[in-house]
């Protein structure tokens, strides 16, 4: 595993194993609705009542953040997605990884960061490894995630911290 994690445009493909890309350029299949003024699209479904939870919106106030930036921890949601929805078109990186084969810590080899710009929302699926949210300037969102009486976050702490760098995009 490098030291080194190069921030890499956001495409639903690249991204595909860790969730959704919603909105933007990247939406299609979208069904006319409100007498042909609106173009409705979907996300993939939500995973948000495992173990008598609920969804529930909340607003997230992020500090922006400078890179170079070091990557000391990931945290997933085992029971419930996340979705991030940027206001007033705030630009994030968003940084993934899939579990290792125990189930119980992320494969530090599958880890990726995405930028996403303000024109998009993505959905991390239950039980993606991802970092804290990581705000290109100050700004908020509307997340979109699973409530319950069980607290769902599981915090892997990474033993060599990874310097997360932006590539020219």
């Amino acid at each position: 595993m490098s030291d080194i994690l190069h921030i890499e445009p956001l495409s639903q493909s690249a991204f595909t194993d860790y969730g959704d890309v919603i909105g933007g350029h990247m939406a299609t299949n979208g069904k006319l609705i409100n007498q042909g003024t609106t173009t409705k699209f979907a996300s993939e479904a939500l995973s948000l009542t495992a173990k008598d939870g609920q969804g529930q919106a909340f607003l997230y106030r992020a500090k922006g953040q400078a890179l170079p930036l070091t990557l000391r921890e990931l945290e997933r949601h085992r029971l419930g997605s996340q979705t991030f929805v940027p206001m007033g078109g705030v630009n994030f990186v968003v940084v993934v990884a899939q579990s290792d084969s125990s189930g119980q810590a992320p494969n530090l080899h599958t880890l990726r960061a995405f930028w996403v710009d303000g024109n998009h929302a993505i959905t991390l699926r239950a039980g993606t490894w991802h970092h804290g949210l990581i705000a290109a300037e100050d700004g908020d969102f509307v997340v979109i995630e699973r409530v319950a009486a069980e607290v769902d976050c599981d915090v892997f702490m990474i033993e060599q911290p990874i310097t997360l760098k932006a590539y020219a995009l």
